[in-house]
């Protein structure tokens, strides 16, 4: 018996799927379907925030692990 690892993807695939669908519908409806707003899909397909379980869920996947590869600084308000 040979075991095999189940295949595993990255944020670029799942965000694929992602605007796989509201190229065929629209962002609007596509955030509905899944319970999220406009707004927030949005910025996932940006790139400006990562992809909640409840998104990739929403597609199908389950998000395994996380790794932080970008830190972002900002200047504190005076």
């Amino acid at each position: 018996m040979v075991l095999t690892m189940p295949k595993q993807f990255t944020q670029d695939d799942v965000l694929a799927v992602i605007r796989k669908e509201v190229e065929a519908s629209s962002l609007r409806k596509t955030a509905e379907r899944i319970g999220v707003s406009a707004p927030f899909l949005s910025d996932v397909l940006r790139g400006n925030r990562l992809i909640s379980e409840t998104v990739a869920e929403a597609f199908g996947f389950v998000r395994e692990m996380e790794t932080v590869t970008t830190v972002r600084f900002r200047k504190r308000a005076a």
